[in-house]
């Protein structure tokens, strides 16, 4: 039972891993359009709804495919509740967004970074435990 246990934190540790090097990857574009957008001038709400609304189907297909590594076609009932997954996530982005600009921060890098990543933890629970579930999902070692 312990050999079982340790199997299945491994296997969720790399799970984990790769939702985060794919995550890195769909984050370093989206990170920059927002900042990109936070120095041209569009403000901290509307830099965010604009890196994030370009990253979703990027963040979709990648995680699908590499992070999931599903081979079926990506359904309309996997993207809903993907899209769901992101919105909620999404919402926790402009909760911390909102919270560092009530704190002072208007306009700042590190509040968008710290926003990034609450999003980021949050979808990589909500896309493992609803959209992808663990039945689903391919072990690495049946790569």
């Amino acid at each position: 039972m312990t050999r079982l246990r340790g199997a299945a934190l491994r296997s969720e540790l790399v799970l984990a891993l790769r939702f985060g090097l794919v995550g890195l990857a769909n984050t370093a574009i989206g990170y920059g359009l927002i900042l990109a957008w936070l120095l041209a001038g569009v403000g901290d709400y509307g830099a965010n709804v604009l890196g994030f609304a370009l990253g979703f189907p990027i963040s979709y297909a990648l995680h699908h495919r590499l992070t999931y590594r599903r081979r079926e076609a990506m359904s309309r009932q996997a993207l809903r509740a993907y899209a769901l997954a992101f919105a909620a996530s999404y919402g926790v982005n402009l909760g911390v967004v909102a919270a560092g600009r009530a704190l002072g921060h208007v306009g700042s890098p590190l509040v968008q970074g710290l926003a990034v990543l609450a999003y980021a933890a949050c979808l990589f629970v909500l896309t493992r435990c609803l959209v992808f579930r663990s039945s689903q999902a391919r072990r690495p070692a049946e790569s």
